[in-house]
């Protein structure tokens, strides 16, 4: 390999093989609400029109919390969904569903 070059794997060829494990495909479907919160999160402030920064002034918080939030790296608490909420002119709606049939 010449220096320098760096051998890249399309994404979707790594996805199609990690998806072959089945420990892979556990791990990940156990992390789909993380994920699906942390889109809302970047969703409701892209709906808002706000920078992380500009949404951090209005909750009183850090930027690089907003950004751990939408990183998935941070839980939050339903205090802090609120203020969220409130700072993007939202509202927190909580729903429980049945879970499906495996």
């Amino acid at each position: 390999m010449t220096k320098g070059k760096k051998k890249t794997i399309p994404v979707q060829t790594a996805f199609d093989e990690w998806h072959k494990d089945p420990e892979y495909v556990a791990e990940f479907a156990a992390l789909e609400n993380t994920f699906a919160l942390a889109d809302r999160f970047i969703k409701a402030r892209g709906a808002a029109g706000l920078t992380q920064q500009e949404l951090a002034e209005r909750m009183e918080t850090s930027q690089s919390f907003i950004a751990r939030l939408e990183g998935a790296k941070e839980t939050p608490s339903t205090r802090t969904l609120n203020r969220f909420a409130k700072a993007t002119g939202h509202r927190v709606v909580i729903n429980f569903e049945p879970l499906t049939a495996q």
